[in-house]
């Protein structure tokens, strides 16, 4: 019988991975949206709690797309998240 090591995310108990990095990165990229969240809740009213929560993922999993469009490579955001993978 194998034995297989899981990690938990610190910040959603319901996911497991299988390697400490993954779980690591997971955890960051949920910092990230929360922070984005409050960002976007504290600086533009009339935003529901899903749509601000909906905000900060969608920045959090695109953090690299969107780092380039703040660098000035605005065009990233016009391709798709398949043409990204590419780069």
């Amino acid at each position: 019988m194998a034995v297989v090591t899981l990690f938990m995310s610190d910040r959603d108990t319901s996911r497991t991975f299988t390697s400490k990095k993954e779980a690591d990165d997971y955890d960051k990229m949920l910092e990230l949206a929360e922070a984005v969240s409050h960002f976007m809740e504290n600086n533009i009213e009339g935003l529901s709690e899903q749509q601000v929560e909906e905000i900060g993922l969608v920045f959090a999993r695109n953090k690299d797309r969107m780092s380039l469009a703040l660098k000035g490579k605005t065009e990233v955001l016009f391709e798709s998240a398949d043409d990204s993978s590419n780069e």
